[in-house]
């Protein structure tokens, strides 16, 4: 029984590889989607800020086509100036070009403003652009490595699991039964060490008599607690 006990417990170990391997093979596709949803987002940013800058722009160019149309009225008005007959005409013609001119102000102020807008996102943009390219690499690279890996994982899986079965061959029926049974009913972990006297399966202590019947290894026993199969040894 000590052999079988030792057998079994080295089957365990390369089950806890296979359960490993598994949840590799399964996070790898999860990855590869959150890095694609990561480099999206980033994407959206960088159009987002190019929109962004188009659309200050062209405010911008408005406004300086609106600076020169009000600057050509001013001229006109000037040119009135020693038209007009009246005082009173006078007057609402100065009126007219001191609007225009505080109207022309308030323009100029905003074109910088929008540039003041523009160098600041243009710099975010040039910033994000490089971030992308840079990430872009980094993604592919681990891209590439993470499909290496399932590529082989499958292999990998297929081999331990031929060499469990080999090893759980050898162990008699009975054990081997109950061996599977636990391995399904408790993720994947069948059989657990004892360290002063408690079980690393569950971490529930157990009865010191039946601690110290487990270190001899020499008979089937099973924890108390979750029923997975107690092997003893000092080395892990």
């Amino acid at each position: 029984m000590e052999y079988e006990l030792s057998t079994i417990y080295d089957a365990q170990k390369i089950d806890l590889q296979i359960i490993e391997s598994e949840s590799k093979l399964l996070f790898a596709p999860k990855r590869i989607k959150e890095m694609a949803d990561e480099l999206d987002g980033i994407h959206l940013k960088v159009e987002k800020q190019k929109e962004i800058i188009e659309e200050l722009e062209k405010e911008r160019r408005k406004k300086e086509k609106e600076l020169e149309t009000d600057k050509d009225k001013i001229k006109k008005f000037e040119s009135k100036l020693y038209e007009v007959k009246t005082n009173k005409e006078y007057q609402a013609l100065l009126k007219e070009i001191e609007t225009a001119k505080e109207a022309n102000d308030r323009t100029e102020d905003d074109i910088l403003v929008l540039m003041d807008k523009v160098e600041d996102i243009k710099k975010d943009f040039e910033s994000s652009k490089v971030y992308l390219k840079n990430r872009e690499k980094e993604v592919e690279i681990e891209k590439t490595a993470i499909e290496k890996e399932m590529k082989s994982m499958d292999t990998i899986i297929t081999e331990l699991k031929t060499g469990r079965d080999n090893l759980l061959s050898v162990v008699n029926e009975r054990l081997r039964s109950i061996y599977i049974v636990l391995r399904e009913g408790r993720s994947g972990v069948a059989v657990a060490n004892v360290k002063s006297g408690v079980c690393l399966g569950c971490h529930m202590n157990i009865p010191p008599q039946l601690f110290i019947e487990v270190t001899k290894n020499k008979q089937l026993i099973q924890c108390p607690s979750c029923n997975r199969i107690l092997y003893f040894t000092e080395n892990e």
